[in-house]
């Protein structure tokens, strides 16, 4: 019995030091001016300044030696550019695991005398959940707006006005450095226009957005990124560019030292713009056919400013705070000379030139401050966010009416001002249960209070003695509250399939007045917005994704204002106050590979949307249309999208697209159908002739789109840009052509209605040049930690004032 004793006391003894070597110790790797994951870092576990053991951080800053016996040691970490850094005083114990925490690195500053990129990131890429453009690759965009970057994005199609379509719907939501903007709610193609395509760094389109995001856009989220600082020390840019069209100088300035990063940048453009119009409508009344004959020349001009001032500050490796301040603010004109003509059975009923233009004035700004808490636990964190924003346009007109000898005979002016506050906070948490899976809850609430007030006055008898007419006039007061909050799941393993689970709910409050005897409405509602991705890598670069969600598209101060253009005698159009949100289930499926130096990419979606916004025209007995915004249309569309990048040689890349989808729109209130096939190709090509010296040439084709009573015609679009770098790669010149060949762009619209047919030539003129000029100033070394930001992704903003 001793003897069986003996050998258990042995046995426990033997496992209890088998035990012992296999302590962990363990610890996360920071970069201290960036606060990012360090990887591939050399880890020495060492004992008496001699090393035991030996590992590398991972992809996340991960490091582990699973083999330890107890007693003391030290930890060193070395990897190029960083200063190497010792952590003494490890006592592992044979109880439990030692967790080391965060070791933070420090950048070694070095002077480099000559640095040879020899590979760049390509001008797509595709990632698990999203299709990213990096602008900043591309030349031929420099000296425009955000809307000539959005031009290149292959499932994206963008008119001549700047109106935005994915994948053939305009329900999308446009972010900027993944936050809202007040003058994107207004009208996406007003915002886009204020943004230099110089400082974009990134478009990231989402077609299939997670339960994390906010549930608007029914067709995805268009999320542009801004260049930002991300290096210690002074540095900066100045840019002024001149075209024929605009100009667009703009600045940067950015400081980051000792945890603060202080970012600032402005810029102005002046632009212009020419078209012609001819509009022919043939209506009927009482079996009485009348003919219209209208032509326009419209010339537009603008000037805008745009700001933005953002601090933050690592108060440690694990706490940060930062505060941001948007500003925005612009006066655009359009001058319409008028020439309208009205005749039945051969003879002219009424004629009339109008002399007439259309300001829109606005300014705004957003305030916002967030604060992030990491965690010693990799990929853990807590976030706070809030923002206040507020806007004002003041859009007015002045009117003149003459007979055929130019002498005036009617006057009539209009304003309407109106203002839109919005306010958001928002709490996100990010808990991860293993290295391929984590679990994200979060909660949002955002108050928005809007306000219209419209006026409109005459002077029959042509003179300046105005008299207001209160049949015309209301003061429109709304506010509108979103509550939601949302849990996903995500799991990414590398050789199976990968998952993304979420739900979200949202519920809605609305509280509408009127100042002109109409009744005030209210209304409240709430919303269950499920999303499901599932993801493969296979072999040889092959990648696979399925996706279903559901989406919700409340509409925005440009649908809901019930104010009526009129500037236009003949052709009006308003809001409704009445609208009702519309809800979308979209399913998607994606292929992509990579072939030696060639890329492909293959999307199939399919989109539903009931209780639809669509812009309906009507014309009445006197022969005025109406276009007024109603929920009446079910929309439908399934298409491919298909995509290829590549390189020829080494100095020659080639990239393009076709997006191909059948569009179906029905309205049982209207009794109305439209169907047809639409498309876009993209094409890009950019030839490196070394020293400094590129140039790129572009073009794409809109084919003719589809809506409920009628059709926008196709048109399409091309440039040629050569680029030099100069100042020892601190400078560039580049100079572009648009249209080379061509000075207008023209196509054809075409409408019916119950009572009326009506066709639209437009030509707009887009020949022209434009240079870009660049320097980069300051010194760079080190990376900026990401943040977080508040994205207000549900509103469906309006399109324009075209």
């Amino acid at each position: 019995m001793k003897i069986l004793l003996l050998i258990m006391t042995a046995f426990a003894a033997s496992a209890g030091l088998l035990s012992a070597q296999h302590i962990k110790i363990s610890g996360l790797l920071m970069d201290s001016t960036a606060s990012k994951p360090v990887e591939f870092a050399t880890v020495a576990l060492m004992k008496n300044g001699k090393i035991v053991e030996g590992a590398n951080s991972d992809t996340k800053g991960r490091f582990v030696f699973n083999k330890v016996r107890p007693d003391k040691y030290a930890v060193q970490v070395t990897l190029m550019g960083y200063v190497t850094k010792t952590v003494e005083n490890i006592n592992a114990t044979e109880n439990e695991d030692f967790e080391i925490g965060i070791i933070k690195l420090t950048p070694a500053v070095q002077k480099l005398n000559e640095v040879t990129v020899t590979e760049q990131k390509s001008l797509f890429e595709e990632k698990a959940d999203r299709m990213v453009y990096n602008a900043e690759k591309d030349i031929s965009i420099k000296g425009g707006d955000a809307t000539d970057v959005l031009k290149k994005i292959p499932s994206i199609a963008v008119d001549i006005e700047g109106n935005v379509q994915l994948r053939g719907s305009s329900n999308i939501k446009v972010l900027i450095n993944n936050k809202p903007s007040s003058i994107v709610a207004r009208s996406v193609s007003d915002a886009l226009k204020q943004i230099p395509a110089d400082i974009i760094k990134q478009v990231e389109v989402i077609t299939s957005p997670s339960a994390k995001y906010d549930a608007e856009g029914t067709a995805g989220i268009i999320n542009i990124i801004t260049k930002k600082n991300s290096v210690n020390g002074t540095n900066g840019s100045v840019s002024p560019n001149f075209g024929q069209w605009n100009n667009w100088p703009n600045a940067s300035i950015n400081h980051r030292m000792n945890g603060i990063s202080i970012a600032a940048n402005g810029g102005f453009s002046n632009w212009k713009n020419k078209r012609n119009m001819q509009l022919l409508r043939s209506f009927t009344n009482a079996d009485t056919v009348t003919n219209q004959n209208q032509v326009q020349w419209i010339n537009g001009r603008g000037k805008n400013f745009y700001g933005t001032l953002n601090v933050d500050w690592d108060i440690d490796s694990l706490n940060r705070i930062g505060a941001g301040w948007n500003y925005y603010n612009g006066i655009n004109t359009n001058g319409f000379d008028i020439t309208f003509e009205e005749s039945q059975f051969g003879n002219v009923r009424q004629y009339f030139r109008r002399d007439m233009k259309r300001t829109y004035d606005w300014a705004g700004s957003t305030i916002n401050f967030d604060y992030t808490r990491l965690f010693k636990k990799p990929q853990k964190e807590l976030t706070l966010l809030m923002m206040y924003s507020f806007e004002e346009e003041d859009s007015d007109y002045w009117s003149d009416l003459m007979n055929r000898d130019n002498s005036v005979y009617y006057r009539e002016k209009s304003y309407n001002i109106s203002n839109n506050k919005e306010g958001t906070i928002q709490l996100d948490f990010t808990n991860p249960i293993d290295s391929i899976s984590k679990f994200e809850l979060g909660s949002k609430t955002i108050f928005r209070k809007i306000l219209s007030d419209y006026r409109i006055s005459s002077a029959s008898d042509g003179s300046t003695d105005f008299r207001d007419m209160p049949d015309l006039a209301n003061i429109f007061d709304y506010a509108q509250q979103v509550t939601s909050a949302y849990a996903v799941y995500s799991r990414t393993p590398k050789k199976k399939w990968g998952i993304n689970l979420g739900a979200r709910y949202e519920h809605t409050f609305i509280q509408a007045n009127f100042l002109n005897g109409t009744s005030p409405f209210s209304n409240n509602y709430g919303n269950i917005i499920p999303s499901l991705s599932l993801s493969r890598s296979l072999k040889k670069e092959q990648q696979v994704r399925f996706s279903y969600s559901q989406r919700i598209q409340r509409p925005q101060f440009y649908y809901l204002n019930p104010y009526v253009n009129q500037s236009d005698s003949k052709n009006q159009y308003g809001g409704n106050p009445y609208l009702k949100p519309e809800l979308t289930h979209s399913i998607e499926a994606n292929y992509s590979v990579s072939i030696k130096q060639t890329s492909y990419n293959a999307s199939f979606f399919l989109r539903k949307t009931n209780n639809a916004i669509e812009g309906i025209n009507s014309v009445d007995s006197s022969g005025v249309m109406k276009q007024i915004f109603q929920n009446v249309a079910e929309n439908s569309a399934y298409g491919v999208n298909l995509s290829a990048n590549t390189k020829i040689t080494k100095q020659w890349s080639v990239n393009g697209s076709l997006n191909l989808f059948y569009s179906v729109l029905e309205s049982a209130e209207l009794k109305t159908r439209n169907a047809d096939w639409m498309y876009r190709l993209n094409l890009n090509s950019t030839i490196d002739f070394g020293k400094g010296f590129k140039a790129q040439l572009f073009g794409f084709y809109n084919s003719p789109r589809v809506n409920l009573q009628g059709k926008y015609g196709g048109f399409g679009f091309y440039n040629i840009v050569f680029q030099k770098e100069v100042l020892k790669k601190k400078g560039t010149i580049g100079f572009g052509y648009d249209n080379p060949f061509n000075q207008t762009i023209k196509w054809r619209n075409d409408f019916v209605g119950a009572n009326f047919v009506q066709t639209q030539d437009v030509a707009m003129y887009r020949r022209g040049w434009r240079i870009n000029l660049k320097y980069d100033f300051g010194k760079m070394a080190g990376k900026q930690r990401e943040k977080k930001k508040i994205s207000n992704d549900d509103k469906k903003g309006g399109e324009g004032n075209n």
